[in-house]
């Protein structure tokens, strides 16, 4: 994963000079397959969510999308070029289990119906969240992110 945490904040140009221009040479350097399987490259830039089809077009495999950013609206930026992983707030994990249950289901339905997404946080989880409430968030995605695949 190649992790941008502040290209998000810079204007376009800025962006595709000094984020998005290093991601593509990066990606383009990289070893695709080992030992017959292919390598995954996923990209992730904080706050970037209009620039999600650029980045869709370097190669990469998926997308990381922060919280900022609808499931449903980063799916139409890309279409089906990349995998898209995320976008659970961070913040979220300090509400009570419920709560964070609630929002887990919240991300699965906006993404919604079909394959290509892997849940995460939109961004790291600190080290003061209570592991009660990340136990939460990982028994819903269990329960509830069945019904949007196909069988």
């Amino acid at each position: 994963m190649i992790f941008d945490t502040w290209g998000g904040v810079l204007n376009p140009a800025m962006y595709r000079a000094f984020s998005l221009d290093y991601m593509q040479r990066i990606v383009d350097q990289l070893t695709r397959e080992a030992d017959g399987r292919t390598v995954p490259v996923v990209l992730f830039t904080k706050g970037a969510g209009v620039r999600l089809s650029d980045m869709a077009n370097t190669g990469a495999d998926a997308l990381g999308v922060d919280w900022t950013t609808d499931l449903a609206d980063a799916r139409q930026l890309t279409g089906d070029k990349v995998a898209l992983q995320g976008n659970l707030d961070p913040a979220a994990l300090y509400a009570s289990p419920d709560t964070v249950r609630a929002e887990v289901r919240r991300v699965l339905e906006s993404f919604g119906q079909g394959e290509g997404h892997v849940f995460n946080l939109g961004h790291g989880v600190t080290p003061d969240i209570d592991p009660d409430c990340v136990a939460a968030a990982v028994d819903e995605v269990i329960q509830y992110s069945p019904q949007f695949h196909a069988s």
